[in-house]
């Protein structure tokens, strides 16, 4: 199965219904309007500047285009991005005692959509993203024969994000399926993407140091910063099914700048010993050209099964709080970004989590569905 096998996306259909929360909002209105709407209630709870708000907007209105024109009511297909269906998800990220920087991640579709108008549409997105500045596509392109087969498999996917950033430029992301050929090819196609991509070495040896500590799990996705800068980076999420708190974090020692014992001990606050998440945990391992090693490991907690809702987000508020962080302002983004203030609907998918390495900051993010479909 292509996509996070726990993330039920593809084709609607009757047997797997996906239907408009009612009233969230009026007949007619678009993904794009919902997105939009969503954008601004995100940045004006963690009091972003107006002016930030309405540059993300017209960004994300330009960038998107025909692709968000779907009607919210009518929706022909479960997007991978959000744990609800919506083709579009809302994060954001802490880095210390910073401002956040507001994220959203959008899935292109086609009307009406299908695996193959899905990929031309993801495509498509990617080359028009070529002509804004500060957007540099042209090593995601050069992956292009690997990750856009001709005959994609029913449940192919291709996102896109954009991060507006206190006082920089907006940072744009890709992410692309590794089984976009299927499972049984995935293997390769990576190592061939992480050729191309500068970094066989450090992925090779992230390979063998999993192999020898408890298993190399699954790659989920393998992102890649829209940017050609010296920071720029190349990420896989590798999912941990199997694996216990120890043995994740000894995996991440492998990456520079680790803090042993920290993820485990985010695991155990956050999902709790007595109740396991209902998916595994996952380690983005990130990398950049010319260096032999991972640069850094990220931990996504996902969100314990069978504890409200309510009582997951505190959970995590403690956490921040203990860390440093500002955990008055993640609450009101859940808030804004859901429309379920504490809520009782479980719409965060993961909690992300980069302890401070020494003379650093500790770096805490969430990713939370807009709560269209139920």
């Amino acid at each position: 199965m292509a996509g996070d096998p726990f993330v039920d996306n593809g084709t609607v259909s009757s047997q797997r219904p996906l239907r408009a929360v009612p009233g969230r909002y009026p007949p007619g209105a678009t993904h794009l309007d919902a997105a939009v709407d969503t954008l601004v209630r995100c940045h004006a709870a963690l009091g972003r500047a107006p002016s930030e708000a309405e540059a993300a907007v017209c960004l994300l209105r330009r960038l998107w285009g025909r692709w968000g024109n779907t009607p919210v009511e009518r929706p022909g297909w479960r997007s991978y991005v959000a744990v609800d269906g919506s083709p579009f998800e809302l994060s954001a990220a802490w880095n210390g005692d910073g401002p956040a920087e507001v994220r959203v991640t959008v899935e292109a579709t086609a009307d009406p959509p299908t695996p193959e108008g899905n990929q031309e549409a993801g495509w498509e997105y990617l080359r028009g993203l070529s002509r804004h500045p500060g957007a540099a596509t042209a090593r995601v392109l050069a992956l292009e024969d690997l990750f856009r087969p001709q005959t994609p498999h029913d449940r192919c996917w291709i996102m896109h994000g954009m991060a507006s950033r206190p006082g920089a430029d907006p940072l744009f992301k890709v992410y692309l399926d590794p089984d976009a050929r299927g499972a049984a090819e995935a293997p390769s196609v990576l190592d061939e993407a992480m050729d191309r991509l500068g970094v066989r070495a450090a992925w090779q040896g992230l390979r063998g140091w999993l192999d020898e500590h408890g298993g190399s799990g699954r790659i989920g996705s393998l992102a890649l910063d829209l940017a050609d800068t010296d920071d720029a980076r190349v990420k896989v999420y590798v999912q941990h099914a199997g694996l216990d708190w120890a043995d994740i974090d000894r995996q991440a020692a492998v990456a520079r700048g680790h803090v042993p014992g920290a993820f485990s001990a985010a695991l155990e606050e956050i999902t709790g010993t007595e109740v396991p998440p209902h998916k595994p945990p996952v380690t983005c391992f990130a990398f950049h050209r010319g260096v032999g090693v991972p640069t850094a490991a990220t931990l996504y907690i996902p969100m314990p099964a069978g504890v409200p809702e309510s009582d997951a987000r505190r959970r995590s508020a403690a956490f921040m709080r203990r860390s440093g962080l500002d955990s008055a302002a993640y609450l009101a983004f859940l808030a804004a970004a859901t429309g379920d203030g504490e809520g009782v609907r479980a719409l965060q998918n993961f909690v992300a989590y980069r302890p401070a390495a020494p003379g650093g900051r500790p770096r805490f993010a969430c990713y939370v569905a807009p709560g269209l479909y139920r």
